[in-house]
């Protein structure tokens, strides 16, 4: 092992053993909690559906709302695809409930908050009171 390596080990081991969390941050990698509605609406093409889930939970990234709201409803069913680029990375969705944005059909998932759009689910971390909608829309 590298000296660097056990420099980041020792270091990570010495934030958990001394990180005390309090009522507004449950651990070092989450915020406060936090109350998200997360919507997902196809309107494009059968089948069409409309769902809505209320989520709370602590504040992250938008994925980790994403597969909460699919333990609770179906309609959140997804698949994403990791990508790694020298400027980002993380997911992009592809599908949810089966239905997948198509480069032929000009088809994709745009994802909103509050009906403006949002980064990636990877890097986007919604506030409390957050709308969050998988729209299924074509360019």
């Amino acid at each position: 092992m590298s000296t660097l390596s056990c420099a980041c080990l020792l270091a990570f081991v010495a934030l958990a053993l001394t990180y005390k969390p309090d009522a507004n941050n449950q651990c070092c990698m989450c915020g406060p909690n936090i109350t998200v509605t997360m919507e997902v609406q196809n309107s494009l093409k059968p089948p069409v559906f409309q769902s809505s889930v209320k989520l709370e939970m602590p504040q992250r990234e938008l994925i980790y709302f994403l597969q909460a709201a699919v333990a609770i409803d179906p309609h959140f069913h997804f698949t994403a695809e990791f990508y790694a680029t020298p400027n980002a990375t993380g997911y992009d969705v592809l599908s949810m409930n089966k239905v997948a944005g198509s480069v032929t059909d000009r088809t994709y998932w745009e994802i909103l908050d509050n009906g403006a759009a949002t980064s990636s689910v990877s890097v986007y971390v919604p506030k409390d009171g957050s709308v969050v909608t998988f729209n299924f829309t074509s360019y």
